[in-house]
């Protein structure tokens, strides 16, 4: 079945689609940060993570990054699906946000994505066969209080997605950008109790799919070689239809001032 590369494969979106790769007969190099997760992972995975081989390393590190992919390459060949998953989120409002974390946010969600590019695409336009796939988010679709951190290095993705599915098709590589929206996740639930308090009041209702159900979405769709993978009833429509974003962020905006004038206002008098 191949050889498939997934960076943050030791948790959420990550981890579900390596269980799934595994149940089909792959080989799966998981790549994260952190050797306990990627230690509880395989543990978690019981006779199937004698398949789940791992590396503790920083996306952000494009030579250790090359040179994890290259020691795998080298032992089981080009790999048949490469999954950046990597990713941070670190929500608030821009005034409050230090630069450092659009910067975090850049390095990790674009670069360490672009890296992970780098470092597998060669060997796959040499093959002329492979898949990737790249996790961009929602955000990315849409305007979303609180996320000028997260949103455009998700939103940088799509860009680097778009014109990568062009050059790598005449190499027989397909490329696909997946667009999911709120997913039960350890990340999720961190960053949810981080967000300022206009974004938990206008996200609270947004529905949550579990990690399972989006990484079936995203495999399905990119083993069928589709440009674009958006699990859910949001994030296709917004993905279909651009102008149900530009219409859904301009009525928050607006829904935005009013409670905010009258949070300032104060109650009325009597």
């Amino acid at each position: 079945m191949g050889l498939a590369i997934i960076t943050g494969g030791s948790s959420g979106i990550g981890l579900a689609m390596a269980r799934e790769l595994l149940s089909a007969g792959m080989e799966v190099l998981a790549i994260a940060r952190g050797e306990d997760r990627l230690r509880a992972a395989r543990a978690e995975l019981g006779a199937a993570g004698a398949r789940y081989a791992t590396t503790a390393c920083d996306v952000r590190d494009a030579l250790a990054l090359r040179a994890a992919c290259g020691a795998s390459i080298l032992r089981h060949g080009p790999p048949t699906l490469v999954i950046a998953c990597a990713g941070i989120a670190k929500p608030g409002v821009f005034l409050d946000l230090p630069l450092a974390d659009h910067e975090a946010a850049m390095a990790t969600n674009y670069l360490g994505s672009l890296n992970l590019a780098h470092a597998c695409l060669p060997a796959m336009a040499e093959a002329r066969q492979g898949r990737l796939l790249l996790v961009s988010s929602a955000a990315a679709l849409g305007s979303f209080h609180g996320f000028s951190a997260y949103a455009p290095s998700k939103a940088a993705l799509r860009a680097l997605g778009d014109v990568l599915a062009l050059e790598m098709a005449p190499h027989g590589v397909t490329v696909t950008v997946a667009f999911p929206g709120d997913t039960d996740t350890p990340q999720l639930r961190a960053e949810i109790a981080e967000r300022p308090p206009v974004a938990r009041r206008y996200l609270r209702d947004a529905p949550i799919l579990s990690a399972e159900a989006v990484a079936r979405s995203l495999l399905s769709a990119t083993l069928s070689g589709r440009r674009y993978a958006a699990p859910g009833l949001g994030p296709r429509a917004m993905l279909a239809f651009p102008r149900i974003s530009d219409w859904y962020g301009r009525w928050c905006q607006a829904r935005l001032a009013r409670d905010l004038s009258r949070d300032v206002a104060g109650p009325p008098d009597g």
